[in-house]
């Protein structure tokens, strides 16, 4: 099992614009036929770290890959995508990590 999670840094004021643009591409995912991701905000963390998350729960990396092509090869990401990035003061960072046990 594996945990893709996206790191957002927001420009300064834009937080909570970008979490609701985030919720929105979590109903984006989900209309994909996948699970529906977590959008989470980082309140309590050191200087430098992400203002939000996206947070994904997969099986394989092979479903993770056919989920991500499934939601960026439409026109309404790409949409979502161009204005969401000029929230953002970098482009997002995405780790995949290993569930043990």
């Amino acid at each position: 099992m594996y945990v893709s999670r996206m790191s957002f840094y927001t420009r300064p004021g834009h937080t909570e614009q970008v979490a609701q643009r985030l919720c929105k591409l979590a109903e984006m995912i989900e209309h994909n036929g996948t699970r529906r991701p977590r959008v989470l905000r980082v309140s309590f963390s050191s200087s430098g770290a992400p203002d939000l998350q996206l947070e994904q729960e997969w099986d394989s990396l092979a479903d993770l890959e056919r989920g991500i092509h499934g939601v960026i090869d439409k026109d309404e990401f790409r949409a979502w995508s161009a204005e969401t990035s000029e929230l953002l003061l970098q482009v997002p960072k995405r780790e995949v990590l290993m569930i043990e046990g």
